[in-house]
Formats: structure tokens, C-alpha cells, sequence
């Protein structure tokens, strides 16, 4: 191991990770695993292992300080996959440009990870009496199976915080809605297209299925304080075999964003319920309907008045120099799945979320430089 200050290296990390493709579901997110277990084998007092393989998104979930189960704890949180990098030119150059990190991840969120490994490595060196846990996962761009199915495992952390470093702008986001997406499949019965009374149309039940959950969903939906309205939007529609054939099977999917501790389940009944008034149409064809919910993650609501988050913002606030601005967050986060464990979370870190996903995506050097000395402070101010 190195023994340096390794907080200066946050930026040097940001680059390595980088420059791995780890697109979610493809082999190089193997890669950037061992990137980051190279970074904690150099620079870090740690002990580390592989968690929830049999998923095929590996977790790497790293600690370092007091083995007591009851010693003061904090998680250090995020991902390192990414998105695909449509519309980049040059999208694992890694190049640093007018104070900027270029190339996808940059933003989300390998500069935040960057941060937190930099944080992580700089606070193993010292003698901690409390327990820290770095986790780091690589599907949460796609079904974010990974860190659910590592906090499953039998010994898994249940730390009295956890840091999420998902870009922020520096600022500190407690809430979000949860998310489920549920398929609705329609049933019918084909027959050639001159004898349409022979068959059953799906596509045509689906139609009106759709026509009629644009207004009740939402009229079902109950509006809850500080995170945002619940939102309902159809985004996927398929059916039919060819354009000669009454089409015997559609399908719709809807996303949904629900606020507490609503599910996929209530959004599946609330659906159902739509199906039995439109049965009283007479136009709505005789198909059979089934749901399938196709993804589910939890809202994450988050209370910063327990002691261990009050730590750790008054020492990011004292890093940064000013009182931190706290916001609920647009978007999901993995912070959701941290809440439905019992561990408390907040989302703190580097770079511009506008830019996530987008061909411009980029980081300015000081925020991840300053996220990793504030994670740090956060980190020594809780496991000192």
C-alpha cells in the first residue's frame, strides 16, 4: 500500500475509471471492478470482496476500520457502470478540458465514485474506531439488481449511514420517488383481416385500455408532500403479426412514479381496476388481460435528523465552506434500495445531473476534487 494523501488522486481516478467502457451488461464491467480493486490493493488498508455474482452485475463491497458491530458506521455508495455513449465522438478519452472531465460516466457517476474511493482509501490509512463500507455497483443503469441482491447476503452492512456520490451539484438530495414499470397483455384471437368479426382484436383493446388509463391512473394516484406529484406514462406499446391478420396479442407498459411506501403491487391493482370498467364497455373487445410488473424500486424518504446524518453534513458543510442546499431528487437512485434495508441515505456528489446521459457529458475537476475532501471530512467526523 501506498501511504500518501490520496484525496489529491480523486481526479486521477475519475480518469482510470473512465476509460473503461463499462456500459451496464457488458464484460467490461468486470473490468472496472478490477480498476477500482487495483486502486484499493495500491492505496488503501482495506479488505474486499465480490458480492451478488450469481446476478451477473458484480458489487464490489470494500471496509476498512473497526470490525465491532456496534461501533459508529458509514457506507460510501454508487456505481460504475454507464449508459451507452450515443452521440460522443470520443467518449473514453478521459481528457481533462477547460477545468472539465470529459467522456461518459464523468457525470454518472464515476466522478463520484472517484470521490468516495478516494475518501475511502485516505480514511484507511488512519486508525478508525468506526466501521466503513465502500460498495459499488454495476447495473444501476439498467435493473439494479446487484446492490438489492449484495445487502441480502447473510453478513451484509447495515451501517448507521449511507453517502450516495450521484451528481448533486455539492448539494445534498434526500428523497425520491420510486419507480415500477407493469406490462399489460391483452389476449385476443387472430383471423384474416377480410373477416375481422372471426377474431378478437387486441391491438383495438389495447387502444381503448389506453385511452381510459391516461385519465384514471392518474385520478387514482394520491398526491403526497415534498418529492413531487405521482406520475403515470405509457411508454411502450407492441402488437400485431402483419398487416393482414387481426392481431391476436398486444402489450402496453407504464411507468409509474410513486411516492413512500406505495409499490408495484398498488399500481397493478389500480390498472385492474381500469380493465373492469372498461369490461362494462360494450365496445371493448372480449380479450383476456394480465399484468406483469417488469421492475420495482423503492422511494427512498429519508430523515437527516439522526445523528450520524447530522455528522456528517455539518463536516461536509464545514468542507465546502457554506450551509449545503437539501433537495428532493428528480430521478431513482440506489439510496431507494438503502431505505427499503433500514439504512438511512442521502445522495451527495460531484457534477451537473443535466448533463447525465447526454453526448456533452462532463465534470468540472474542482467538484470532484472538493466531493472527496467533504466525504472525506463526512467519513473522519463519524469513524474517527
Amino acid at each position: 500500500m501506498t501511504q500518501e494523501n490520496v484525496l489529491s488522486r480523486a481526479v486521477e481516478f475519475a480518469q482510470t475509471l473512465v476509460r473503461v467502457p463499462s456500459v451496464s451488461g457488458t464484460p467490461a464491467t468486470h473490468d472496472v471492478i478490477r480498476a477500482v480493486e487495483e486502486i484499493l490493493s495500491r492505496f488503501s488498508r482495506s479488505t474486499s470482496r465480490i458480492a451478488a455474482q450469481s446476478t451477473g452485475a458484480p458489487v464490489l463491497l470494500a471496509h476498512c476500520g473497526s470490525d465491532d458491530p456496534n461501533a459508529p458506521s458509514l457506507m460510501l455508495s454508487g456505481h460504475i457502470d454507464v449508459v451507452p455513449p450515443a452521440g460522443m465522438t470520443d467518449p473514453w478519452s478521459a481528457e481533462i478540458k477547460d477545468g472539465r472531465l470529459l467522456g461518459r460516466g464523468s457525470t454518472d457517476m464515476k466522478g463520484g465514485a472517484a470521490a468516495a474511493i478516494a475518501a475511502f482509501c485516505e480514511a484507511s490509512q488512519k486508525d478508525l474506531k468506526g466501521s466503513l463500507w465502500l460498495i459499488l455497483s454495476t447495473d444501476e443503469e439498467t435493473d439494479v439488481k446487484g446492490v438489492k441482491a449484495a445487502l441480502e447476503e447473510p453478513g451484509a452492512p447495515r451501517p448507521d449511514l449511507a453517502i450516495i456520490a450521484e451528481p448533486t451539484e455539492l448539494t445534498i438530495r434526500n428523497e425520491h420517488r420510486g419507480d415500477a414499470w407493469v406490462r399489460v397483455d391483452f389476449q385476443g384471437r387472430s383471423a384474416h383481416s377480410s373477416r375481422p368479426h372471426l377474431g378478437v382484436n387486441a391491438i383495438e383493446a389495447a387502444a381503448l385500455f389506453i385511452v381510459r388509463a391516461r385519465k384514471r391512473l392518474p385520478e387514482m394516484q394520491k398526491e403526497g408532500p415534498g418529492i413531487g406529484p405521482q406520475t403515470t406514462s405509457i411508454d411502450m406499446v407492441s402488437g400485431g403479426a402483419a398487416p393482414n391478420v387481426v392481431p391476436a396479442s398486444a402489450s402496453v407498459t407504464i411507468d409509474f412514479r410513486y411516492q413512500g411506501e406505495e409499490c408495484g403491487r398498488i399500481q397493478e391493482e389500480r390498472i385492474l381496476r381500469v380493465v373492469e370498467e372498461l369490461r362494462k364497455d360494450p365496445d371493448f373487445p372480449p380479450v383476456e388481460v394480465s399484468t406483469t410488473i417488469t421492475g420495482d424500486w423503492p422511494a427512498l424518504s429519508s430523515s437527516l435528523e439522526n445523528p450520524a446524518a447530522q455528522q456528517a453534513i455539518a463536516a461536509i458543510e464545514a468542507s465546502l465552506g457554506h450551509k449545503v442546499e437539501v433537495t428532493p431528487m428528480s430521478g431513482w437512485g440506489e439510496g431507494g434500495y438503502m431505505h427499503a434495508f433500514g439504512i438511512p441515505a442521502f445522495y451527495f456528489g460531484p457534477g451537473e445531473g443535466k448533463l447525465a446521459h447526454t453526448p456533452k457529458e462532463s465534470s468540472p475537476v474542482w467538484h470532484i476534487e472538493k466531493a472527496a475532501e467533504a466525504i472525506y471530512r463526512a467519513v473522519m467526523a463519524r469513524c474517527a
